[in-house]
């Protein structure tokens, strides 16, 4: 078969007309193909070179593309091959059919009819997308670097600090922790003493997680189209156990000196289209993977995190869209004082998996979506409460579909509500410090009880919950255990800086 871009195609009437550009469109160098010619190193010869053997190797085809061909896709002078051609650059670039900068033509045709006489068009019978053998194999390399993601989280969030040098915290550098000054208070807010905001007419963050520079960590859904947005990717080829577009509550910003927080609203995926693709990005780049052994890369490198760079600050709340996550530090008081911590399973949650974490620990959202439990849960206390009902004392999940939670009437509520009353229970705030990694946001709290009322309240304690497995006994909250648990390399970053801020400030903490 001859190079048949550059030939005349025969219409129904006989006549002949040629594919290029329409005569009333203008000639667009297609810069796009270019860059990807030459960021891999080829002459166009080259790449008709390697079309062609591809073509034939894999598909069976022999279609002798020239280096005349490549050029006139390149100047512009065919703006929409056919699609085999389109295809076959798609799976040599390894790229989505759309990311190769051709334009569909203004006044589009149908397609030609042919003459008996002329080969028939080179194309493919139809088939799942998951059989297109570019299209799996990008997957299947999504799905690797997602899995080896998982494993490392620690290992990478300490990498990804060292990106943030302004913002890296002395009293817990290498924890994978970040923060600002005007983000942490000089010692501990009890938490009557925040007032809280809603803000029900915000701006839209301006990155929602679709931009192009998100699109190498996006993988392909079909040949032409890579998925819109990272959680879509998560939920088709690599869902977690637990994993519902939940409403919660977005941080818009902070103030200590009349202490305060200022929320609005925003859906749970949107923090998975940019947390989570953050996170893919770097590990993408800052993971080595041979086989079966993988590492880390010594030194962090912002010259390939093209949707890093667009974040940009990552204290800037109106750029992206931050979930306030609630992560407790609950300290068993008294005279021998100890902390619970939390093993995360990656196969159980979408974020945070496999490292140790704070318990009780969740996002900051409503029970239900019914406006009145909106309005009521509206509260750090009340989300506290609802993660200790169900990580420690096994719960079934408050998933935002029940009605409004009757505080008042049910236990472990009105205990603990009695208890903080009463002094029993007293709750802080530590400050919000930020993933290095995913740049997810924790908002640290400490809950110190009273020996004997968390003996009651959690006399039934379970040993494992829908996120991981919770230790059959409590660390001493003390130097030494707390120097071993931060040289297990296996503390989550918001779990590292809350242990720290709670020993830094113990004496204002416990009597």
């Amino acid at each position: 078969m001859g190079d048949i871009e550059g030939t005349f195609l025969i219409c129904k009437s006989g006549r002949p007309y040629l594919d290029p550009v329409s005569p009333d469109e203008p000639r667009v160098p297609n810069t796009v193909l270019v860059a990807l010619r030459e960021r891999a190193g080829l002459s166009q010869q080259d790449l008709a070179d390697e079309l062609t053997s591809l073509a034939a190797t894999r598909y069976g085809k022999y279609p002798q593309i020239t280096r005349k061909t490549i050029g006139r896709w390149e100047r512009g002078e065919v703006v929409w091959p056919q699609p085999f051609y389109r295809r076959l650059l798609a799976d040599f670039f390894g790229c989505a059919g759309d990311e190769l900068g051709f334009r569909r033509p203004l006044h589009s045709r149908s397609e030609p009819e042919r003459t008996d006489s002329l080969p028939a068009p080179l194309s493919f019978a139809s088939s799942p997308a998951a059989t297109e053998p570019h299209v799996g194999r990008n997957q299947d390399e999504w799905r690797r670097i997602r899995s080896a993601l998982g494993r490392h989280r620690r290992a990478l969030a300490v990498l990804a600090e060292s990106l943030y040098r302004d913002h890296s915290v002395r009293a817990f550098e290498n924890t994978g922790a970040i923060s600002t000054p005007a983000w942490i208070p000089a010692e501990p807010v009890p938490l009557d003493a925040i007032t809280l905001k809603l803000d029900s007419a915000v701006a839209e963050p301006t990155i929602t997680g679709e931009e192009p520079e998100s699109a190498p960590v996006r993988p392909l859904a079909t040949p032409d189209a890579r998925y819109r947005r990272y959680h879509d990717a998560i939920r088709d080829l690599a869902a977690p156990r637990l994993f519902e577009n939940r409403l919660c509550f977005r941080l818009l910003g902070i103030d200590w000196t009349q202490p305060s927080m200022q929320f609005a609203q925003m859906g749970f995926f949107d923090a998975m289209d940019t947390n989570e693709a953050l996170a893919h990005e770097f590990a993408a780049h800052h993971l080595a993977i041979d086989g079966d052994t993988e590492s880390v890369m010594p030194r962090a490198s912002m010259r390939r995190l093209a949707f890093r760079k667009l974040v940009a600050d990552p204290f800037d709340l109106s750029r992206r869209p931050l979930m306030g996550a609630i992560g407790t530090l609950t300290i068993r008081g008294g005279g021998s004082p100890s902390v619970v911590l939390h093993q995360r399973d990656s196969a159980s949650v979408a974020g945070g998996g496999g490292m140790v974490h704070l318990l009780p620990a969740g996002i900051f959202q409503p029970s239900s979506v019914l406006p009145a439990a909106v309005a009521a849960d509206f509260s750090i206390w009340r989300n506290i409460q609802r993660e200790f009902a169900e990580e420690l004392l096994g719960h079934d999940e408050y998933d935002g579909s029940g009605r409004p939670i009757r505080y008042d009437k049910l236990e472990p509520f009105t205990t603990m509500d009695s208890a903080l009353r009463d002094g029993h229970i007293r709750v802080s705030c530590l400050g919000v410090t930020l993933d290095a990694l995913t740049l997810a946001g924790d908002i640290l709290t400490v809950t110190i009880i009273a020996p004997d009322t968390y003996d009651e309240l959690f006399a039934n304690a379970v040993d494992n919950n829908s996120e991981g497995s919770v230790p059959a006994r409590a660390f001493p909250f003390e130097e030494n255990t707390l120097r071993w648990l931060s040289e297990s390399n296996r503390l989550s970053p918001g779990a590292a800086a809350a242990l720290h801020l709670a020993w830094t400030h113990r004496k204002h903490l416990i009597d």
